[in-house]
């Protein structure tokens, strides 16, 4: 399919795509790091516990939770490169606050304020404005935008390290807010509009309406209402699907801290796991896009349940040998898109893109309530047990746990999809 209109001229579709791609690898980025190589030298600091800093990451997908229907109907019915511009301004200055803080109960005010503006700008705001400017590719955009925030990752995890090492703790969450800001702010405010903030329809949508013309398909325009779908068995199966996978790939952020803390590796060997890490989901993010668009979901479920049971063999075995880790994080890695990348194809696929924005926000306020809240009690395992092993079989289990509800999701919504005449 060409990326131009028929006057010739770049769809705008594809600067929605460069500034959602500014997004990841600015305030989105610098946000994902806030923590990672953070962790020890701010537990050594302050004091605390693991479980109580990474409090952090729980108060941030609560806070979100809490305000993803409403960003969902902003982000629809409202300026939307405002809305999300202004979101971006709070998240970088939540990270620059954190190089102020002298007690832990202090980084949860960055927790909550990070949160809330996430919920414009990430999980329920990317696959929104994605789904409103693509009718075709959306798994290929979603997963590459994706993408290019784990390369993002890489980098700053490298940098972060090194600025850890060289002016402290304090001084790397100043520099690294700064450059998310400089990143992001200008291609938000400027770039990012509505279809019809733009003047033009989205990209595929000609194709889709002389397709359905001839009588051959259906419009992608078709999709069950909030009712039809929250009265379905299907999507509850999909869901359990989803907070299996949100909850599950928490494990992959103790990668870091499991390295430097449990195996006694150095800030900058921690740092290459988290290189490995975020070459892994890149791959992971292009590759379940491809999966999702040219086959189904079920591939893109099954590629996660395989990558994350062998990654996280690989980490277990790397208590005897600890240069394991880096294969088994990039293998881990490689399945670890399945909550932004996956799970949003898995609901759009069954509920249809007609109404998905709305249905996908409240999937995603339950998400971010069960899931990511209990993320900090991952850290429980090593506070309490001294090990992670137990987190990395909790892993395993969980994806192929996922992995075998969202097939039986996908299977069950076809054939409620045939009685209510969908594609």
């Amino acid at each position: 399919m060409s990326t131009k209109t028929s006057n010739g001229r770049q769809h705008y579709a594809w600067k929605i795509m460069f500034a959602c791609i500014m997004i990841k690898i600015g305030s989105s980025a610098v946000t994902g790091a806030a923590m990672g190589n953070f962790i020890t030298p701010i537990v050594n600091e302050l004091g605390c516990q693991v479980s109580q800093l990474t409090m952090f990451v729980s108060i941030e997908a609560v806070a979100m939770a809490l305000l993803y229907t409403t960003a969902a109907k902003v982000l629809t019915t409202r300026r939307i490169g405002f809305v999300m511009g202004i979101a971006v301004i709070a998240e970088t200055c939540g990270v620059a606050l954190m190089s102020t803080y002298h007690s832990v109960y202090m980084f949860y005010f960055s927790g909550a304020l990070i949160g809330v503006a996430q919920a414009f700008t990430g999980f329920v705001a990317m696959p929104i404005v994605i789904n409103m400017w693509f009718h075709k590719r959306a798994g290929a955009v979603l997963g590459t935008v994706v993408a290019v925030g784990s390369g993002a990752g890489i980098f700053y995890s490298f940098l972060s390290a090194r600025l850890i090492t060289a002016c402290g703790w304090r001084n790397a969450y100043l520099i690294m807010a700064a450059m998310g800001a400089v990143i992001t702010i200008l291609p938000v405010f400027l770039l990012i509009k509505s279809p019809q903030e733009a003047g033009c329809r989205p990209y595929g949508e000609d194709e889709e309406e002389s397709i359905a013309s001839d009588g051959s398909t259906v419009s992608s325009e078709w999709g069950l209402t909030r009712k039809q779908a929250f009265g379905s068995l299907f999507l509850y199966v999909a869901w359990a699907a989803c907070l299996m996978y949100i909850y599950g790939s928490g494990v992959s952020g103790y990668i870091v801290t499991y390295t430097t803390m449990e195996l006694g590796q150095t800030i900058n060997f921690g740092s290459y796991a988290g290189i490995a890490l975020a070459v892994g989901t890149i791959g992971s993010s292009l590759i379940l896009g491809q999966l999702n668009d040219r086959f189904s979901v079920v591939y893109g479920l099954t590629w996660g349940a395989a990558t994350t049971t062998v990654g996280y063999l690989l980490m277990l075995l790397s208590k005897q040998s600890p240069m394991l880790v880096l294969p088994g994080a990039f293998i881990v890695g490689l399945g670890a898109s399945m909550y932004t990348v996956q799970c949003p194809l898995l609901a759009r696929s069954i509920v249809g893109s007609k109404n998905y924005s709305e249905i996908w926000a409240i999937m995603m306020m339950a998400n971010s309530l069960i899931g990511g809240g209990l993320y900090s009690s991952i850290g429980l395992f090593y506070d309490r047990l001294g090990s992670y092993r137990g987190a990395f079989v909790m892993g395993m289990l969980l994806y192929i746990g996922a992995f075998l509800t969202g097939a039986c999701a996908v299977t069950m919504s076809k054939k409620q999809r045939k009685k209510l005449g969908g594609k």
